[in-house]
């Protein structure tokens, strides 16, 4: 009698310990991150701020004024003025394989520049149509200072 309680016991123990493996292997299959998709897409602050958290490989690329970004700009941010007469071309020297959030002060010049990446053949392009105004309002971490340099 002791032996058939103990074999029972025994297969609920190792049903249970088999049960929780697998839940513990389910929770770590959601949590991987699942790759950017390829196309444009027109996301929010808040959007971009959960892209940014998952995807280190991001490079996000502020297109405003000098003035503008160094008043205050996201963290790694890449600066490369709209304005400037070799925008294009300093754009089509950017590795067109990575994945980029793109933004402006509200989203009017990044805007416009959607087509321009299209021409060029970036495959992943994040526009963040609300711009760095909808960051701040958003109350999103930022940072203030001079580029170090263009995008490369």
């Amino acid at each position: 009698m002791f032996q058939r309680i103990y074999q029972k016991t025994w297969l609920l123990v190792m049903t249970l310990i088999l049960g929780i493996s697998l839940i513990g292997k389910a929770q770590e299959k959601s949590e991987e991150v699942a790759p950017l998709k390829a196309g444009y897409h027109e996301i929010q602050s808040k959007q971009a701020s959960g892209i940014l958290k998952k995807h280190k490989e991001v490079v996000i690329l502020d297109i405003r004024t000098e003035k503008e970004y160094t008043a205050g700009h996201i963290q790694k941010a890449k600066w490369l003025d709209y304005y400037q007469d070799d925008f294009k071309a300093k754009l089509a020297k950017l590795d067109r394989k990575k994945p980029y959030l793109v933004h402006c002060a509200s989203g009017g010049r990044s805007g416009k520049s959607m087509q321009l990446f299209r021409d060029l053949g970036f495959t992943r392009v994040y526009h963040m149509n609300d711009g760095f105004r909808g960051w701040e309002k958003a109350k999103l971490p930022a940072e203030k200072g001079k580029p170090k340099s263009p995008a490369k």
